[in-house]
């Protein structure tokens, strides 16, 4: 049964959101719904996830770019192996002991999230994105949340 939601918190403060959240309610599937420059900012809090043995699920949504911390995406990879995924979310999730999976196409995630669901305890979750695809919704720089953006390429004019 889907629950409340937190959505408008600042980058970086989702996963340790998330760790308030399932203390809080500790019988409910608490899901942390992050952006791969928001999780790195905090990523040591996959420590205190294994520690306290927090059954926090971790859905990263990872196109490499910080898309909401600066706007002329920043790459986040190594630029010697632009092939590869770099850092690798999963090394971390697994140096603490957590499991993890990646997803590379769409048609796989609707099975990749059951996985995560059905899970028990802590989950870590990659689902790698273009970097071209638009995170949204946003509140594009400069503006408030009247001018939060939902649809579309989220570009926006002042």
């Amino acid at each position: 049964r889907p629950g409340p939601v937190l959505v408008d918190v600042p980058m970086g403060l989702r996963l340790p959101a998330a760790i308030g959240a399932s203390i809080a309610n500790p019988d409910a599937i608490v899901v942390d719904n992050d952006g791969d420059g928001s999780f790195i900012m905090n990523v040591q809090e996959l420590a205190t996830i294994r520690v306290e043995n927090l059954p926090v699920k971790i859905l990263l949504l990872n196109n490499q770019h910080p898309w909401h911390a600066n706007r002329a995406h920043t790459y986040l990879g190594d630029p010697a192996k632009k092939k590869e995924i770099f850092p690798n979310m999963l090394q971390f999730a697994a140096a603490c002991g957590i499991p993890a999976a990646r997803v590379t196409k769409k048609e796989n995630l609707r099975q990749a999230i059951q996985t995560m669901v059905d899970t028990p305890g802590l989950y870590l979750l990659g689902v790698i994105c273009p970097h071209q695809e638009h995170v949204l919704p946003m509140i594009p720089s400069g503006g408030t949340f009247n001018d939060v953006i939902t649809e579309g390429d989220g570009r926006t004019k002042y």
